[in-house]
């Protein structure tokens, strides 16, 4: 793109990432709820400052505090997952403790799916053991898997998270409606369901125009948080937090992380898959690496750096650094 616009070409570059845009551009327009609200010269501004304005106020990333470790939630012990290309995953050992976040890194297609459809409940092992909260792990799919403390936060919301003809309420209650709160003699209770959308509508800060509204006409950042509301307010040990800011602007970003670190908090056990590795150091309390299919050792993301993590991406070995 440099070199086009040193050709004499015009681009219009468009785009939520702070650091591409200090990186390519020589001005920047804000856009926020349909209006321009600020434009910056780049050279004299700063990513804070943009982040506010794409807001509408100051952001700060939080970051995880100092938390004990408790009792072994998900256990992986010789685990394999056979499935399709980019699904597979060979004798994969990993535990995640209460008050813990484990972060896993790797280039896209290494076997993080099946690793994230093993925690979801759409994958099986094929060989190894796996356990949760001291139990064999749940069979029977998605639904049991919920039943079992399992909270699951897709990597694709569209195509996994939510039904986007339903409404908001509905989508809200998708793993739920069985239970007596929203169900009686085999009829759905809509008052109530509606009364449950609206609650978390409000303790997520979802920009809306009501429980009734189509959830795929939402933004991808306020999709996110209903999707972050119908997981969390069920008290999850285990969350699966797969790619949980991707497109997603500063401030959600921002939301979600905090969330994240809320559960970490209260004693769920969080394995966050991301591609984006400074999240994943900022968020985690140990990093591993996924490379065709095996897991490396967890590493302290109080020990290692982004160069050290993109060598292992590649297979190459931590000494390398």
């Amino acid at each position: 793109l440099a070199r086009l616009a040193g050709t004499g070409l015009a681009i219009l570059f468009i785009s939520h990432k702070l650091d591409e845009v200090m990186r390519l551009c020589d001005r920047a327009a804000v856009l926020r709820a349909g209006r321009k609200v600020a434009e910056f010269s780049v050279r004299d501004s700063s990513p804070g400052a943009m982040a506010e304005a794409m807001v509408g106020k100051a952001v700060q990333l939080p970051r995880r505090d100092v938390q004990r470790i408790g009792r072994p939630v998900l256990e992986l012990a010789g685990v394999e997952v056979k499935g399709a290309s980019g699904r597979n995953m060979a004798g994969v050992d990993l535990v995640v403790h209460a008050h813990e976040i484990v972060g896993i890194a790797g280039v896209s297609g290494n076997g993080q799916r099946a690793l994230a459809g093993l925690l979801a409940g759409t994958a099986v092992s094929a060989r190894g053991t796996v356990q949760l909260d001291g139990a064999a792990w749940p069979t029977g799919g998605p639904r049991t898997a919920t039943a079992a403390g399992v909270g699951r936060i897709p990597e694709d919301r569209h195509a996994d998270g939510v039904v986007g003809d339903m409404s908001i309420a509905e989508n809200l209650t998708l793993e739920t409606y069985r239970g007596r709160a929203f169900q009686r003699l085999g009829l759905l209770r809509r008052q109530t369901r509606l009364a449950h959308a609206r609650a978390l509508i409000a303790a997520y800060d979802v920009r809306c125009e009501g429980p009734e509204q189509r959830i795929g006409l939402l933004s991808g950042g306020n999709m996110q948080k209903l999707l972050l509301g119908r997981v969390l307010e069920l008290g999850p040990c285990l969350l699966l937090a797969d790619q949980p800011t991707r497109g997603l602007d500063v401030g959600a970003v921002a939301f979600v992380h905090g969330r994240l670190l809320d559960a970490r908090r209260r004693g769920a056990a969080v394995v966050l898959v991301s591609e984006d590795l400074e999240e994943l150091l900022r968020l985690s309390d140990r990093v591993a690496v996924m490379h065709r299919g095996r897991l490396s050792a967890t590493l302290p993301t109080t020990g290692v750096t982004v160069r050290e993590l993109g060598l292992l991406m590649t297979g190459q070995a931590r000494h390398a650094a």
